[in-house]
């Protein structure tokens, strides 16, 4: 049986890739926090797996612990985060290529959207979105880059996605 499922969508990848970036306006993603941000845009209820989770992000522990669970069984999330890749780097140059996301940024590994590139009818559909607004979303896109990402006791050891140990 075929089925369908976001994760391995090309086109929802953009759009994820979008919504990310545009409401973490105000804060510099890497290629790889970006990739983990994804990640938890389609599995929320992984969030719940960062462990232990960072104190300097605490209070927002309550808002993953109320995240149901997902419906899907993911019995190896690190294979999955590895999957994802391709269809990541995908939508990742198609967004470059359409000057929605600044190549000379990614040039310095920064992931960074073009000032004025989204369609005014592209906004209004982002701010439709109902995951846009969740708590999840809120933690995903708020918490988790403000906190330490690499090294020991970053959120690639963390989360368990990512190796960490050549990290300086």
């Amino acid at each position: 049986m075929l089925m369908y499922h976001p994760a391995f969508d090309a086109n929802h990848c953009l759009y994820r890739v979008v919504s990310i970036l545009r409401a973490t306006s105000d804060t510099q993603i890497s290629w790889q926090l970006l990739r983990m941000l994804d990640f938890y845009y389609l599995f929320p209820s992984q969030l719940k797996n960062i462990k232990p989770w960072p104190r300097d992000i605490g209070k927002l522990k309550a808002l993953v612990m109320k995240t149901p669970d997902q419906f899907e069984d993911l019995t190896n999330p690190a294979r999955t985060f590895f999957e994802l890749e391709t269809f990541q780097k995908t939508a990742t140059l198609e967004l470059i290529a359409k000057g929605v996301l600044s190549k000379a940024a990614f040039d310095k590994g920064i992931m960074e959207l073009e000032p004025d590139s989204l369609p005014l009818a592209y906004i209004a559909l982002l701010d439709t979105d109902d995951f846009l607004k969740s708590d999840a979303f809120e933690v995903i896109t708020k918490g988790l880059p403000s906190t330490k990402f690499s090294g020991s006791n970053g959120l690639k050891f963390r989360s368990g996605l990512m190796e960490y140990i050549y990290d300086f």
